[in-house]
């Protein structure tokens, strides 16, 4: 093992935080209002970081969420601890969202990068298709490897 393959496997042995990113666009058949839009926010989160947990997650690290609907009202929320409700500006005021762009920073301990990818894919297409709202993955990111220092 040559000294760059010891100091990542050292660092994700120290680390071991899971780190993924998703930027999708929505379509909402039905127009979302700052309501209901925040609750979509909210539920998505909760619902990818407890099926993190259900598939080995320990702690969060930070979940955090920015809806910006077509005309520009915004709603963020930041999730750090399952036990603390969320954070939540919501800047919707009486705007109704039939197309929007969301983006998820999921970061969570316990698990490695691709696996927090699989979970919020998949999470995050199930929790689509029930809400019959269309959406598209604009960019995914995870790290494929940790960047050491030469």
């Amino acid at each position: 093992m040559d000294l760059k393959e010891r100091q990542l496997l050292t660092h994700r042995a120290s680390d071991e935080l899971g780190k993924f990113s998703m930027w999708l666009r929505l379509y909402a058949e039905d127009p979302l209002d700052g309501e209901r839009s925040e609750r979509m926010v909210l539920d998505l989160m909760n619902g990818i970081t407890g099926e993190c947990f259900a598939r080995g997650a320990d702690m969060i690290g930070h979940v955090k969420a920015f809806l910006t609907a077509e005309g520009g009202p915004t709603i963020s929320v930041s999730l750090i601890d399952m036990d603390i409700p969320p954070t939540v500006q919501n800047r919707f005021g009486s705007a109704n969202m039939k197309r929007g762009e969301l983006i998820v920073h999921v970061i969570v301990h316990g698990m490695w990068d691709p696996q927090v990818r699989e979970t919020s894919l998949e999470f995050t297409n199930g929790f689509m298709a029930e809400r019959s709202m269309d959406y598209e993955v604009i960019n995914d990111f995870y790290e494929k490897e940790k960047r050491v220092k030469e």
